[in-house]
Formats: structure tokens, C-alpha cells, sequence
């Protein structure tokens, strides 16, 4: 079994820290930032030299309360 690696864009990661502090959001964490980050949104983004809006959640959607605009690219 493959040991889990947490993402490399995680120290300047908007979002991460979030994650970590909002308990109902750390599901978010574990299944992306530390499993299988390369499907993660925010992750794809920076790969591509683009800086992903600060509310995009791993899977794409985004979330409300921080603001922010769909096409932010």
C-alpha cells in the first residue's frame, strides 16, 4: 500500500488552513490534501501557473461564505 503524501501546494494553500481549522471541512483535507490531491481543483490550478480563486473548494464548487467569483482565474 502506497504511503499518503500530503499535497505539495499545501503550505500556500488559501484554503488549507481553513480546512484544517473548521472541523466539518477537514473531510475535505483528508480526502484531497492528504490522499489523492492531484484531482483537486486548486491543486490543477497552480500546476498551470493559476491562481485559484480563494472560496474554490477541491472538487471544483465553490464556497459562498468566503466570496469570490467563479471565473476568477
Amino acid at each position: 500500500m502506497k504511503p499518503k503524501q500530503e499535497c505539495p501546494q499545501a503550505a500556500g494553500c488559501e484554503l488549507y488552513g481553513l480546512l484544517k481549522l473548521a472541523g466539518t471541512l477537514a473531510v475535505w483535507q483528508m480526502n484531497y490534501c492528504s490522499a489523492d490531491y492531484s484531482k483537486c481543483k486548486r491543486y490543477q490550478l497552480t500546476t498551470m501557473d493559476r491562481k485559484p480563486p480563494a472560496n474554490l473548494l477541491p472538487n471544483g464548487s465553490l464556497l459562498r461564505h468566503l466570496g469570490g467569483k467563479a471565473n476568477d482565474k
